[in-house]
């Protein structure tokens, strides 16, 4: 019985982190660190009079700094794409790091006490193991859920903050209680006796602990999946905005007579006097018919060595290219009175766009401003 609950607690907890990694994936990375370390933490802490010290000459000492991702995880699974982005942010996963630092130095410098330390713990010898020195690892383990604490009260302020819906405060707030007999199962691990449940035993806390195993699958079947296309348009949003930063960044590196970013620096000035007859309208605008990067080349004057060496040399793609020219193409026909007898619209399909949003989205692209602000600037 006992071992069947063992063997079905960790088979919900690797099928959490399958699904979840599965459906959240890049979306929510956080949050997979939060299941991978549940997962590892549920295997090292296993009652080691039901499977020894296997798990744990498995676990110990490199999967030990992979803990200290839980908290981490679970807070980061709420912040915005933005914020988990932020090069401030990684300070939250600096445990992990310093344990892994330590690990490497303590291996490389101090091999034999490594080692030695190492066969202390698959003896559950915990007293003795500074492994993480100038750390004990008893104590480390003993720090383990109260970190989890830190971040529990993070994650709660943060959705607070946000004002989130109910169903997501579920997660930090049972995660919460269930820490005080995690907490027990941890002190009992390393420390042979129980520091709350003194009248327990290992087996009834870890059933305790089911509750929290039903709880994370829970999470990841029913409330993660509702939360899923908020977080895909937030990442796609971010992803745009980066790009068009990136693209935006491209055109101040244009010197002022230049008809396209980094054009100085191109070989081929057929090319470039080629670009700028297409914006003047002096060319067939060809990307109502030949919008396909093969497609547009095949039909161009150019071969496809010569375009390929026309964007290394401007450091820009066959999508900026294009977005470019239209949007110069718009440009210049605006300055000649398009819109004084057309609509945006027209202009638009003019310039190949199949309507006005994406052209919109371009425009401000391109330019670093919407179009409106764009022709309000021109009329003052």
């Amino acid at each position: 019985m006992y071992q069947d609950y063992i063997i079905t607690a960790i088979f919900l907890l690797v099928l959490a982190l399958v699904i979840g990694g599965l459906t959240i994936r890049r979306y929510n990375i956080p949050y997979l660190y939060f299941l991978g370390g549940t997962l590892l933490g549920a295997l090292f802490f296993t009652d080691p009079v039901l499977i020894g010290n296997t798990f744990v000459k498995f676990l110990y000492p490199w999967f030990i700094p992979l803990f200290f991702l839980v908290g981490p995880g679970l807070y980061g699974s709420f912040c915005t794409i933005k914020e988990r982005r932020n090069t401030w942010h990684l300070i939250h996963y600096m445990p992990t790091i310093i344990g892994y630092a330590i690990l490497i130095l303590h291996l490389a410098f101090f091999n034999k006490h490594f080692y030695s330390t190492v066969q202390l713990a698959t003896d559950l010898k915990w007293a003795t193991t500074e492994i993480f020195w100038p750390f004990s690892d008893k104590w480390i383990l003993l720090a383990y859920p109260f970190h989890i604490l830190l971040y529990i009260v993070f994650s709660i302020n943060k959705l607070n903050s946000t004002k989130a819906r109910t169903p997501l405060y579920i997660l930090p707030v049972f995660q919460a209680v269930f820490l005080v007999p995690y907490l027990d199962i941890i002190y009992h691990f390393v420390e042979g006796n129980f520091f709350f449940f003194t009248s327990a035993s290992g087996a009834t806390l870890r059933y305790i602990m089911f509750g929290n195993v039903f709880l994370i699958f829970w999470d990841v079947m029913n409330i993660r999946p509702k939360i899923q296309k908020e977080k895909e348009a937030e990442i796609k949003a971010y992803e745009a905005e980066k790009e068009a930063e990136r693209q935006a960044a491209l055109i101040p590196d244009a010197a002022p007579k230049e008809i396209y970013p980094n054009a100085g620096k191109v070989s081929n000035t057929d090319i470039v006097l080629y670009i700028k007859a297409l914006i003047e309208g002096n060319e067939d605008f060809p990307f109502n018919t030949h919008s396909k990067k093969a497609d547009f080349i095949k039909h161009s004057p150019f071969k496809n060595a010569d375009w390929e060496a026309f964007f290394s040399a401007t450091s820009t793609n066959f999508g900026f290219f294009k977005k470019y020219t239209r949007i110069h193409r718009a440009l210049r026909l605006m300055e000649e009175g398009y819109l004084e007898n057309q609509s945006v619209e027209s202009l638009a399909k003019t310039v190949g766009y199949s309507s006005r949003a994406p052209f919109y989205l371009s425009f401000e692209q391109i330019m670093g401003e919407s179009l409106s602000n764009y022709r309000e600037s021109i009329v003052r």
